[in-house]
């Protein structure tokens, strides 16, 4: 199944952007400067974080008027890394969790159009807004909160008929004491 060369280039292309906006929120995590770099991160188990992400992107889908796919989500916690390289020992992470969506490529724009209304209404920026046709289905809306800096994406899939919702949380801090183990 291959993909004309202009439609990978899109699709490779969107998914750098993501990895982008993805790292750099990373790199803010430890050292936000409105807050100061030792201001106390959220604190949230990876239990916590993952319902709270499973949460964000039901809210998406219903906004939405879509349905979330049978198949499993795609959840990704990684290590939190200051924009020098520091890390501290204590399991701050991020998580960066993923689910699918059918949708026909012809309602794409209309569902990136209600996401984004949604989440304009409740008070979070948008970042990346894009519309686009049928034919080459590669919208995309991607917003970020600005207390708690979650960021959220939802946005056409490499495959036909798809469109991918995801959130990436900020940098988290597991409760004290809590013995959290690394997926």
């Amino acid at each position: 199944m291959g993909s004309p060369p202009l439609r990978s280039f899109a699709a490779a292309l969107k998914y750098a952007v993501a990895a982008s906006l993805t790292i750099s929120s990373l790199g803010a995590c430890m050292a936000n400067p409105s807050t100061g770099k030792d201001a106390p991160l959220p604190v949230k188990s990876r239990e916590d974080a993952l319902a709270w992400a499973r949460q964000i992107t039901d809210h998406l889908a219903q906004g939405a008027g879509i349905q979330i796919n049978a198949e499993p989500a795609d959840p990704v916690f990684t290590s939190c890394v200051g924009r020098k390289g520091e890390s501290a020992p204590d399991d701050r992470f991020t998580l960066s969790y993923a689910v699918h969506s059918y949708v026909p490529n012809t309602q794409h724009n209309d569902v990136v159009r209600k996401v984004r209304d949604l989440l304009t209404s409740e008070g979070l920026k948008i970042s990346t807004y894009q519309e686009t046709p049928a034919t080459q289905p590669n919208s995309v809306v991607t917003a970020r909160h600005p207390e708690s800096s979650y960021v959220v994406d939802v946005s056409s899939t490499a495959g036909d008929n798809r469109m991918v919702l995801g959130v990436t949380t900020p940098c988290l801090k597991p409760p004290t004491g809590s013995a959290t183990p690394t997926p």
